[in-house]
């Protein structure tokens, strides 16, 4: 077997994380665009340190903690360095991380599988050097370290399949407990690992040479292989989402507060509701089967690689691809349940991780079959070729709407000047005054303000009492957001119906920003214990944490 040193290995990590880094920074710093989602999630971690009421319930508890988690660490130099939370470099250094670390990931299980190591490394970058696949190791979003964990849990399963090896079992549950705090699709990741144990017990025995065959086993005992299977793969990701129901539970007074509440994906995909695409694929499965099936062959071509290369070496009747069918299938089947239920925008990158997935395979593939130059250019011609693919994809603002617009990063850039001139704002005119905001729209603003902790945001204790009795909490402004059709009600407008089209009797607008914002004025205090009867509308927020 090769062995790759491990210099080899510091180089591909180094390579990719810097050139990562370095187009996250020019876009990020330089030309001053920041994706929407990396900001947000850079801006949970920020208010477990520097919000008015610092605590480690501020991370929020609707999307999954563990980018934020990482990115608290990479805050602490905030004093220094600023531009960590303003610029969300916080984020695009988290990124780049795990891109590097992928990059290694796939050289390294190539090495692990016996092939070259020269292939291994060419593996390696086809896959990371992909335009689309590079462009989320430089926008700080999640997606970067959530490839990472499912490549893992990939590799590992692949490992215990060829040699039935418990520490492989190990490896895999904690790379999928990992991708649960990441992303939500693990779960369905999780569900099709759970059914490939089945396919593998019964039907694909080791192909290590160094393993003894199994004498025949009957019925009971290979039930017995699969239960105790289960029991150490899922354990963690099982007990990881007990933890999290169980924290929403204790902390926000609703144990499917991620699932339901008024931040949650629910409530964002309420725009929906206009989109006559959207409302026709509903209850319309047909619909959706082309919707998702459109959306993934962009991504399969490594896919058709694998099935040319096992026609080509007459191994088509194998069960083993059946368990990367279930693979990729299962996160497919999440977005297909969601565009059913019409809580899903189906942007095209929901659709991408059946890619890094089925890169995955391709080292215990490649294993499976003789080492000949006609066996790694069916591999590399179809890697090749999806980063052709990807790339018009990338540059097509109808395919790829929302990841088009890192190749236009200046236009976009100048339609987030306004959060940053609101915070100048707010900073030089209205130093010592307590203004209130809804963090879940206003992140922007905070990170980019010098003087955060004078902000009365979402996840603080006080919030909710605050927004009801702003005299009573010393609250001086509220700042509010034009309602968005495509996401959730901000809390001044949820609370107070029109509150940014009409105020209330007890306020008075003082400052409009660019069409977007509006900076309302406390001019006495709040009628009838701290409602307005006109325009009070109930309030509909727990407790934000402890």
């Amino acid at each position: 077997m090769p062995v790759m040193h491990r210099s080899v290995y510091w180089v591909l990590f180094l390579l990719l994380f810097t050139l990562e880094f370095s187009a996250g920074f020019y876009v990020s710093h330089v030309i001053g665009y920041v994706h929407s989602d990396s900001m947000s999630r850079v801006a949970n971690a920020f208010y477990v340190l520097y919000s008015r009421d610092p605590h480690l319930g501020a991370i929020g508890f609707v999307w999954n903690p563990l980018p934020s988690v990482i990115e608290l660490f990479l805050l602490l130099p905030y004093h220094w360095f600023p531009e960590l939370a303003s610029s969300a470099l916080a984020g695009v250094i988290m990124s780049s991380v795990f891109a590097g670390m992928t990059a290694v990931l796939l050289a390294r299980a190539a090495v692990e599988f016996g092939l070259s190591r020269r292939f291994a490394v060419i593996l390696s970058i086809s896959f990371s050097c992909n335009p689309f696949i590079f462009l989320f190791g430089a926008n700080g979003l999640s997606d970067a370290p959530f490839i990472y964990f499912i490549m893992s849990s990939v590799i590992h399963l692949c490992h215990w399949m060829h040699g039935r090896r418990v520490g492989s079992l190990f490896r895999l549950s904690f790379m999928l407990a990992l991708a649960f705090w990441t992303r939500y699709e693990a779960v369905p990741l999780g569900a099709a690992l759970a059914l490939a144990v089945i396919l593998i017990v019964f039907w694909i025995p080791p192909s290590d040479p160094r393993v003894e065959p199994q004498i025949e086993r009957n019925l009971k005992f290979k039930l017995f292989q699969i239960e105790g299977t289960w029991a150490l793969i899922l354990a963690p990701v099982v007990y990881s989402g007990l933890i999290w129901i169980w924290l929403n539970y204790l902390i926000m007074d609703n144990a499917l507060y991620f699932l339901n509440s008024e931040y949650s994906n629910v409530a964002q995909a309420q725009g929906l509701g206009t989109d006559q695409q959207f409302l026709d694929m509903q209850g319309n499965p047909l619909l959706g089967l082309i919707f998702v099936a459109k959306k993934t062959m962009y991504y399969s071509l490594p896919l058709l690689s694998i099935v040319v290369l096992r026609i080509w070496n007459r191994r088509w009747m194998v069960w083993d691809f059946l368990v990367l069918a279930c693979l990729f299938a299962s996160i497919l089947a999440l977005q297909f349940l969601l565009l059913m239920k019409g809580t899903s925008y189906g942007w095209f990158r929901y659709f991408m991780y059946v890619l890094p997935i089925t890169v995955a395979w391709l080292p215990y593939e490649l294993s499976r079959v003789k080492r000949s130059m006609v066996n790694y250019s069916i591999v590399l011609v179809g890697m090749i070729a999806s980063g052709y693919i990807l790339t018009q994809a990338l540059m097509s603002p109808v395919i790829a709407p929302d990841e088009n617009k890192f190749l236009h990063a200046k236009e976009y850039a100048a339609g987030q000047q306004v959060e940053k001139e609101i915070a100048n704002y707010l900073d030089t005119e209205l130093d010592g005054y307590n203004i209130l905001m809804d963090s879940y729209s206003a992140y922007a603003i905070i990170l980019n303000s010098k003087a955060p902790s004078k902000f009365l945001i979402t996840s603080d204790l006080m919030f909710k009492d605050s927004l009801q009795h702003p005299i009573e909490n010393g609250v001086d402004f509220i700042l509010s957001p034009k309602p968005d059709k495509s996401s959730a009600l901000s809390a001044d407008n949820a609370t107070y119906l029109n509150f940014y089209e009409k105020g209330t009797s007890w306020t008075q607008l003082y400052k409009e920003f660019g069409g977007k914002w509006r900076l309302y004025k406390i001019i006495r205090p709040v009628e009838g214990g701290g409602k307005d009867e006109s325009a009070y509308s109930g309030n509909i927020y727990g407790d934000p944490g402890l």
